[in-house]
């Protein structure tokens, strides 16, 4: 990291460490130093979503749920943070009729493997994750449907292996070189991603994630307007597990430190790209949205104006009718 980066880093530690310490003064130790592994909801076992299965690909096990025809054609569905394979339930239940669909925990989430260390995040095993789990499954191609952290592994897979991927979906993501030309332009853009570089420290930001019972993780949902109370459970069901939050944080650890090694794209890929993006977003301002529009001009973006950065989950109908349209079309 550089020296600002480094001094920024320092300066977010000491912040969160003292906003913790005034919760102790408000709520009293033992309130403010309590979490517990919440239990598994029933949600995350029902039926109609799939089946669950394992796949064994290099150095770890990726779980998966998948429903639809077995020769169908591979719609595959790639997350984000802090999420799982359950981000994409209603894009599951809809696109079953005619597609394979896969949604996968990504490496380090879920019930997927979680190795140590920052290496084994790095952009470049992510990109052959991708690859090699479309073949574990027995396919050639699939339709890429992807968001946040998915979505930033899903648009240089396509543009690397541009043969794996028929149509690329995406939801409220850019490509890493569109998020870097708008950042030095955008003093807006870099105020939202202030967690990026406060996720460089150790330990902080995990505990900053679970004190008082997980609040912070169930207020990234309930501010995106998501509160239905077993949903939320579910994602801190997922999250409170043993070992559950490092290695997530340890994506945006390697994705600055250039961890197995840094590369470079331009925004441009050879198959029909669709957009989906929700105008509220907490992360991601608009600005993305008119850069990628001057990078790659060929992309079909769709906004959605009163939706958040979970874009699928909170406006599951309109998404799902961008996509089928857009598919169809």
């Amino acid at each position: 990291m550089d020296f600002r980066r480094s001094v920024m880093v320092i300066y977010y530690g000491v912040l969160i460490l003292l906003d913790i310490l005034r919760n102790v003064y408000k709520f009293g130790f033992t309130s403010v130093f309590q979490w517990k592994q919440t239990e598994r909801p029933k949600c995350l076992e029902d039926p109609v979503l799939g089946k669950h299965g394992h796949l064994t690909i290099k150095d770890v096990r990726i779980h998966y749920v998948a429903s639809g025809p077995i020769k169908g054609p591979l719609m595959l569905f790639l997350h984000g943070f802090p999420e799982f394979w359950f981000s994409w339930r209603h894009q599951l239940r809809e696109f079953n009729k005619d597609h394979r669909v896969v949604a996968v925990d990504m490496r380090g989430y879920g019930d997927s493997d979680k190795p140590k260390g920052i290496d084994a995040y790095s952009m470049r095993v992510l990109i052959s994750d991708v690859k090699e789990i479309i073949e574990a499954l027995g396919y050639s191609t699939c339709t890429l449907v992807a968001h946040d952290w998915g979505g930033l592994v899903a648009w240089p897979f396509a543009k690397f292996y541009p043969d794996y991927v028929d149509k690329l979906i995406i939801l409220n993501v850019v490509p890493k070189p569109v998020f870097e030309f708008v950042v030095p332009r955008s003093r807006a853009q870099q105020e939202r991603s202030w967690y990026v570089t406060f996720f460089q420290l150790p330990w902080i930001p995990e505990l900053r994630l679970k004190i008082m019972n997980f609040a912070a993780l169930r207020n990234i949902f309930t501010a995106a307007n998501i509160t239905d109370p077993e949903i939320i459970d579910a994602y801190v069901y997922t999250f409170s597990r043993p070992g559950a939050l490092t290695p997530p944080i340890d994506y945006y650890r390697a994705l600055v430190r250039g961890s197995g090694g840094s590369f470079t794209y331009d925004a441009r890929c050879n198959m029909p790209v669709l957009l989906i993006w929700g105008c509220q977003d907490n992360y991601l301002g608009e600005e993305c949205v008119d850069g990628l529009a001057q990078l790659a001009p060929d992309v079909q973006i769709k906004l959605i104006q009163r939706a958040n950065h979970f874009v699928a989950m909170e406006e599951p109908e309109t998404v799902n009718r961008f996509m089928r349209d857009w598919l169809e079309g």
